[in-house]
C-alpha cells in the first residue's frame, strides 16, 4: 500500500501543476499546439516519474516504455445511429452480461491469464476505454464495470486503485441522459470524453445520420453545448470523408464557436479519395489557415490539422499505431484483441483475429504466430510492397497516418500499409507550409516549415503554397 500512496502524492501532485498550466493555455505562450491538448495516454503516462517505474525482476512486460495502458471494453455492437464513414460494418445486437463484465476485471489483475502482456509495475497507469457501437446504450453497465474495477484495484492492492483514468466516445445521442450524468458525476475529474460532433450541421448530417436517414445535429449539439459546461478543456472528433470534406472550414469554425476550442481531425484511411479531394482539402485548409491567422486567433483555437511536426522523411521507423499489440480490446463475448479493428464487427471480409480470452487467458507472443507477426511491423517493413514502396524514399513522410488493422482488413497482411490518403496527406502538408509561415512572420519567429512537398505533385495538381 505504500507504494501506492506514494505514487498517489506524486500524480496529485502533478496534476495540479498541470491544471495551472492549462490556466495559462497556450503552453508555449504564443499558440496552442498538441501539447495543449495531448491524449489521455500522453497525460497519464508523462506523471510517472523514471524512477519510480521500474521493470521486476522475471516480468518481461510486452512494452516496458509505455507507462498506462489502455484496456478497450467493448460493451455493445449495437448504435443508434448509421454514419456513412463508419468502419464497423458488422454491427450487431450483442452487448457484454455482467458476469462477462466482472470475470474482465478479474482476468485484468491475474498475472497468470495476462502473460506479461501488461505488468502493474512497468504499466502503473491504466485508461479503461469504453466504445461500441454506441457506449452510452450501456452506461449502467459502464458504471458496473468501474465500480467493481475501483473495488477490485484496492483489494489486491494494486496501483491502479488510484492511478486510473476512464474515456469514452460517443455520438451525444445519450449525453443528457440522467444515467450518463449521474455517471459523470460521481467520476469528476476521471472521464476523457470524446463527443463526436462533425463541425456545422451541413456537414455532420451529411454523413452522421439515424437509420430512418435523418440527421443528429440538433441533439448532439444542445448535447455538446452541457457538455464544454462540464469540461473546462473540451476537444472533439471530426472524421473527414470524400462525402464531407468540402464543408472543413466552416465545419471547423462551427465547432470553435461552440466552445469546443480543441479539434482532432482526420481523413478516412480507406480507399475512395482522388486528386480532387486533394484539391479541396487544400482550398479549404488555407481558408481555415487565413481565419486563425486573423485576430491571433491561432492561440483561442487548436486543430490537429495544422501540426509542425509533420512534412519532412522519416525520422522514426517505429510503427505508432497501437494495433500492433499495443492495445487490448476485450469483446462482448469474453475473447481478447489487439485492436476492436481485428474484431469481426470491424472487419469487411477477413477472419477475426483473437489472442485468447478472460478466462483462459491471453497467449505468450511466441506461442501466437499472429501476436508475433503484429510486434514484428514497422514503417519499413510494411511498405515492401509495388503500391507503397515510395513511401520509404517519401520526403513528407513524416505526419503520414496508417491504421494496422484497416490494412489488414484491405489486403489480408496487417504489414501492408495502404496509400489511399496519399493525395491528402501532400495537400495537407503544403497548407501547413503556408499556414506555419505566415504565422512565424506574423510572430516574428526566425523559423521556416520548409516546402518539401514535390515541385511535380503541385504542378500537376494547380497547387501552390501561396508564399
Amino acid at each position: 500500500m505504500y507504494e501506492i500512496l506514494r505514487f498517489q502524492e506524486i500524480f496529485e501532485a502533478k496534476r495540479e501543476i498541470n491544471r495551472e498550466d492549462e490556466k495559462m493555455s497556450p503552453k508555449n505562450g504564443l499558440y496552442l499546439t498538441s501539447a495543449d491538448y495531448e491524449s489521455w495516454q500522453d497525460y497519464f503516462g508523462a506523471l510517472v516519474k523514471d524512477d519510480y517505474v521500474k521493470p521486476r525482476p522475471g516480468v518481461c512486460a510486452t512494452d516496458p516504455d509505455l507507462k498506462s495502458k489502455n484496456i478497450t471494453f467493448v460493451v455493445t455492437e449495437k448504435c443508434n445511429l448509421n454514419c456513412t464513414y463508419c468502419y464497423e460494418t458488422h454491427k450487431s445486437n450483442k452487448k457484454m452480461s455482467k458476469q462477462v463484465a466482472k470475470d474482465a476485471i478479474d482476468f485484468l489483475f491475474d498475472e497468470g491469464k495476462v502473460n506479461g502482456y501488461f505488468d502493474h509495475v512497468t504499466s502503473p497507469g491504466v485508461i479503461l476505454d469504453f466504445i461500441g457501437g454506441e457506449p452510452l446504450l450501456e452506461i449502467e453497465l459502464i458504471d458496473y464495470i468501474v465500480e467493481y474495477f475501483k473495488f477490485k484495484a484496492f483489494e489486491v492492492n494494486s496501483p491502479w486503485a488510484f492511478n486510473y483514468m476512464i474515456a469514452f466516445t460517443t455520438n451525444g445521442i445519450l449525453f443528457k441522459t440522467k444515467a450518463v450524468q449521474d455517471f459523470l458525476k460521481r467520476n469528476k475529474g476521471r472521464v476523457s470524453i470524446g463527443l463526436t460532433i462533425d463541425g456545422n450541421k451541413e456537414l455532420h448530417d451529411a454523413c452522421r445520420v439515424f437509420p430512418n436517414g435523418s440527421g443528429s445535429y440538433d441533439i448532439v449539439e444542445e448535447a455538446a453545448k452541457e457538455w464544454v459546461k462540464i469540461d473546462g478543456h473540451p476537444q472533439t472528433k471530426i472524421t473527414l470523408s470524400p462525402f464531407n470534406v468540402s464543408y472543413l472550414n466552416n465545419a471547423l469554425r462551427n465547432v470553435w464557436n461552440l466552445g469546443i476550442n480543441g479539434a482532432h481531425t482526420n481523413c478516412v484511411f480507406e480507399e475512395g479519395w482522388t486528386k480532387e479531394h486533394a484539391k479541396i482539402f487544400y482550398k479549404e485548409l488555407i481558408k481555415l489557415a487565413d481565419y486563425l491567422l486573423e485576430e491571433q486567433r491561432y492561440s483561442k483555437f487548436y486543430t490537429s490539422l495544422f501540426d509542425e511536426s509533420i512534412g519532412t522523411p522519416l525520422v522514426d521507423t517505429k510503427n505508432w499505431c497501437g494495433g500492433n499489440g499495443r492495445m487490448l480490446a476485450i469483446a462482448p463475448d469474453g475473447r481478447c484483441f489487439p485492436c476492436i479493428r481485428f474484431m469481426k464487427y470491424s472487419l469487411s471480409e477477413r477472419k477475426e483475429q483473437p489472442i485468447g480470452d478472460i478466462w483462459n487467458g491471453l497467449n505468450k507472443k511466441e506461442d501466437n504466430k499472429w501476436l508475433n507477426q503484429l510486434k514484428q511491423i514497422n514503417m519499413v517493413t510494411q511498405c515492401q510492397w509495388a503500391d507503397n514502396k515510395k513511401c520509404l524514399t517519401c520526403q513528407i513522410a513524416q505526419g503520414c497516418s496508417l491504421c494496422t488493422g484497416y490494412n489488414y482488413d484491405k489486403f489480408g497482411d496487417p504489414n501492408h500499409k495502404a496509400t489511399f490518403i496519399c493525395d491528402m496527406h501532400h495537400a495537407r502538408v503544403l497548407a501547413n507550409v503556408y499556414y506555419w509561415n505566415e504565422l512565424y512572420k506574423n510572430l516574428g519567429i526566425d523559423r521556416a516549415f520548409v516546402n518539401n512537398v514535390p515541385k511535380d505533385w503541385r504542378e500537376s495538381n494547380g497547387l501552390c503554397s501561396n508564399m
